[in-house]
C-alpha cells in the first residue's frame, strides 16, 4: 500500500499530526489547548470517513491509515491521561489494564490467523471512539467522569471481544466488516 493523495487521507494525516502536539500540550499542562486539539483530532475521525464515502474515495490504504491513526491516538490517550489525571488513572488502572489486554489479545488473534494486525471498521468501534472522545474532552474541560469512563470501557471491551470473534470465525480478513452479525 502507498499514500493516496486525497481529502480523506489528509484528515487522517491531521489526526496523526495532532498526536505529538497532544503529547507536548500534556507535558506542558496546557489542558484547555489540549482539549481543543483533542476535539479537532476526534472530529477528523468522522470527517475522513464522511468524505471518503461522499467523494467516493474509499480505499484499502485509507481504511488502513484511518485504523492506524485511531489506534495510535487511543493508545496515546492512556498515557496522556496518566500525565494529566494521574489520580483518576490510578483509580481506574485495573479496568484500563483489562481493556489493554483485550486489545492486544484481539491484535494477536488477528496476527496469528491472518499474519497481520487486524483492525475492523465495526459499528462498536465507532461507538467506542465516540465515547472515548466524549469522555476525554469532558475530562479536559471539566473533570474525568466515572460514568463516561465506564461506558467507554464497556463499549471498548465489547469492541475488542467482537473483533476477536470476527477473526476467529472468518477465513479471510475484511477490515470493513461492520459487525460479528454481518458479512
Amino acid at each position: 500500500m502507498r499514500w493516496e493523495n486525497n481529502v480523506p487521507n489528509y484528515f487522517t494525516l491531521l489526526r496523526l499530526v495532532c498526536i505529538p502536539v497532544l503529547w507536548f500540550l500534556a507535558f506542558s499542562k496546557l489542558k484547555i489547548v489540549f482539549g481543543i486539539v483533542l476535539s479537532l483530532a476526534a472530529l477528523t475521525d468522522g470527517l475522513d470517513g464522511y468524505f471518503a464515502r461522499k467523494l467516493k474515495q474509499e480505499s484499502d490504504f485509507g481504511s488502513w491509515f484511518d485504523s492506524l491513526a485511531d489506534t495510535l491516538l487511543d493508545l496515546s490517550l492512556i498515557f496522556l491521561f496518566w500525565i494529566l489525571f494521574p489520580d483518576f488513572v490510578g483509580k481506574m488502572l485495573s479496568i484500563i489494564i483489562v481493556v489493554i489486554i483485550l486489545f492486544f489479545l484481539k491484535m494477536s488473534i488477528g496476527y496469528v490467523k491472518y499474519h497481520l494486525f487486524t483492525n475492523y471498521h465495526m459499528y462498536s468501534g465507532k461507538a467506542s471512539f465516540v465515547l472515548i472522545s466524549v469522555f476525554a474532552v469532558h475530562a479536559v474541560f471539566f473533570e474525568p467522569n466515572d460514568v463516561l469512563f465506564y461506558l467507554a470501557a464497556i463499549v471498548l471491551t465489547i469492541t475488542f471481544i467482537e473483533g476477536s470473534l470476527v477473526s476467529l470465525t472468518n477465513k479471510t480478513f475484511n477490515q470493513n466488516r461492520k459487525s460479528i452479525f454481518t458479512k
